[in-house]
């Protein structure tokens, strides 16, 4: 979402002219609306003690929007609150950016404890982003599509693990690679101008401006390198291989994953069932619920699912029906 359209894709968003566009203006992603703040930092293992600038980097990342197709959902039964992928027809307890968030509030907090200079975290931001591209070049390398049959829906698959799916694996990692440099880039201008209000002010013959470097041409630099990076994501998923000019008829090599038509790689069909949630198999914070709703919220649910529940019958009883009369002139057959 750029400043002019508010419904856009995560390509335009890292491509919105002027820079990168913030996510909490796209109306295209679901936000948060039952996220617990506290809950958030417990899951992301952050103490409410951290430095300053964690707590605000966790305050941003609490509110941004979820990746694409992923929602929150609440249990009304038990108040739990869960995250459902659409596409996959998936749901999980943990935050769908749980992994990212946390490497994102760690590497905040390293350079919030050795004070470094404004130059010093521009270069350690870029420095991070560029780690995150590599990282995910190579996970996209492991990728052929799209595949299916002209038409149809497509579909992608890994050549390393033999999974198939209906996503673009460069989407998750797009929209990843904007988050980082959202909470990242945020914190270096929250940075810059506490800086610029402890600033003394200038001597006799001092020229203003000279005390603290001008972000502007870094911001710019930090765009446009994000920027690069998606187009080099953009063609990291290998492309199909073209059916021989030969084999008009070609349908695919089985051994072939790369081969044109290789239908026998496609994901199960779409359910589109209910976003069910998960299932609490044992204590780790996979397997069982992180956040729930606030009590005064589930006090209301369960209020309105009182009112909403049927109402018995006053004559209904929980003893057993009377036995059926016997035939008039004939005693009981048993």
């Amino acid at each position: 979402c750029n400043l002019l359209e508010k419904n856009m894709s995560v390509d335009n968003m890292l491509t919105a002219p002027g820079g990168m566009a913030p996510l909490a203006d796209c109306t295209g992603l679901k936000k948060p609306s039952h996220l617990d703040f506290q809950q958030f930092l417990d899951s992301m293992s952050v103490s409410p003690l951290s430095p300053p600038a964690v707590i605000e980097v966790a305050k941003k990342a609490w509110c941004q929007p979820y990746p694409p197709h992923w929602s929150e959902q609440l249990d009304a039964a038990s108040g739990a609150l869960y995250f459902y992928h659409e596409v996959r027809d998936e749901s999980s307890w943990q935050h769908p950016l749980t992994e990212t968030y946390k490497e994102v509030l760690e590497l905040v907090g390293n350079m919030a404890a050795e004070h470094l200079r404004l130059d010093q975290l521009a270069g350690r931001i870029e420095e991070s982003l560029s780690e995150i591209q590599t990282r995910a070049a190579v996970d996209l390398q492991q990728w052929v599509g799209p595949l299916g049959e002209e038409g149809a829906e497509m579909y992608f698959y890994n050549s390393i693990t033999g999974v198939s799916a209906w996503e673009d694996p460069r989407e998750a990692w797009k929209y990843d690679l904007h988050v980082r440099y959202d909470l990242l880039v945020g914190y270096l201008v929250a940075q810059e101008r506490r800086v610029l209000a402890h600033r003394p002010e200038p001597q006799a013959g001092q020229i203003p401006g000279l005390m603290s470097p001008d972000l502007t041409h870094t911001l710019t630099s930090l765009a446009s390198t994000v920027s690069s990076m998606n187009s080099i994501l953009g063609n990291s998923v290998t492309a199909p291989a073209a059916a021989p000019a030969s084999e008009p008829g070609y349908s695919g090599d089985p051994d072939d994953p790369e081969a044109s038509g290789a239908r026998w790689a496609r994901p199960r069909p779409r359910r589109g069932g209910l976003p069910l949630p998960p299932k609490s198999t044992g204590s780790s914070g996979s397997t069982r619920a992180l956040f729930s709703m606030p009590p005064h919220q589930q006090s209301y649910v369960s209020d309105v699912l009182q009112q909403s529940a049927p109402t018995p019958k006053a004559s209904a009883s929980t003893a057993p029906p009377p036995p059926p009369p016997s035939a008039p002139g004939r005693g009981s057959e048993w």
